[in-house]
């Protein structure tokens, strides 16, 4: 019975420790990640952020989203706290949030989720930029599908403005024009007087300048042009959107905003059919 005994107290002894590394609150960097415990089915947290962002890169294809949402999901079972987890189920949810297709109710509750989980990632390490930019996207999707407006009565601008401008001190560069992308249409969304289709080009213009390829900074380009009442460089604008097939930088995104592009165009086509007819 003694020797049992013992053979229980050290069998306790040694679960113990295991136990303890699996309630760990935060992995904070990619060391801590590859010493993080196995995951219950397999896999240590860095493996299934590895697997994530490899299917991140798929992430218009419905399969490869649903298997992205779960390798994220367990990750953050695993390791609720940590910052490799929360920024990335960030940048997921600005994902979803920014499908054009998204009814304005179904867009602000993903923005909201995104800016969450960007705050909660910078809480945990307020120094990387992908929390701050994150966040900032998600508000700023939050903001368009409660509208602009109700957006700036309910102070919006400045928690936008706060979150991206941290972004940008951290690395300008970030997502290779990123982060101008954004200040762009942010000053393209503003209502008068604080709309600038000035501060919009210019911020365009510079996240063009990082990423020639850039489809949405063209796209969004031509929304600015067409706003500013000029379709031909507006049209132009898009055909520089289309210019190129997917894969130069981010496939998934190159074909969601070059679709939008060709939308756009039918859309300014069709303006200018109806303007003729009634000429």
């Amino acid at each position: 019975m003694v020797s049992s005994m013992l053979r229980s107290v050290l069998a306790a002894v040694l679960v113990c420790p295991f136990l303890a590394l699996a309630q760990a609150p935060s992995l904070h960097d990619a060391a801590q990640q590859a010493a993080a415990p196995a995951a219950e089915g397999g896999g240590s947290v860095s493996a299934l952020l590895a697997e994530a962002d490899r299917l991140y890169a798929k992430r218009d294809d419905p399969a490869a989203l649903a298997e992205l949402k779960a390798s994220l999901a367990h990750a953050e079972q695993v390791a609720p706290k940590d910052y490799e987890v929360l920024w990335r189920q960030a940048r997921l949810n600005f994902w979803l949030a920014d499908d054009p297709k998204l009814k304005s109710e179904e867009k602000s509750k993903l923005g909201k989720i995104a800016w969450d989980y960007g705050d909660r990632a910078t809480a945990a390490n307020p120094s990387r930029v992908e929390g701050w930019h994150y966040a900032s996207a998600g508000v700023g999707n939050y903001a368009l599908g409660i509208g602009v407006i109700t957006a700036l009565r309910q102070g919006i601008e400045g928690k936008f403005r706060e979150r991206i401008s941290k972004a940008e001190a951290i690395d300008p560069k970030f997502e290779n024009g990123g982060i101008q992308t954004a200040w762009g249409r942010f000053w393209y969304e503003l209502p008068w007087p604080k709309y600038s289709a000035e501060r919009s080009q210019k911020a365009l213009e510079a996240a063009l300048k990082m990423n020639p390829d850039n489809v949405r900074a063209w796209v969004y380009l031509a929304d600015l042009h067409a706003k500013e009442n000029k379709p031909t460089q507006a049209l132009e604008d898009l055909q520089h959107a289309l210019a190129n097939p997917p894969g130069r930088y981010d496939a998934p995104e190159e074909r969601r905003y070059q679709a939008v592009a060709r939308q756009r165009i039918a859309d300014l086509k069709a303006a200018r059919g109806r303007g003729s007819e009634g000429g």
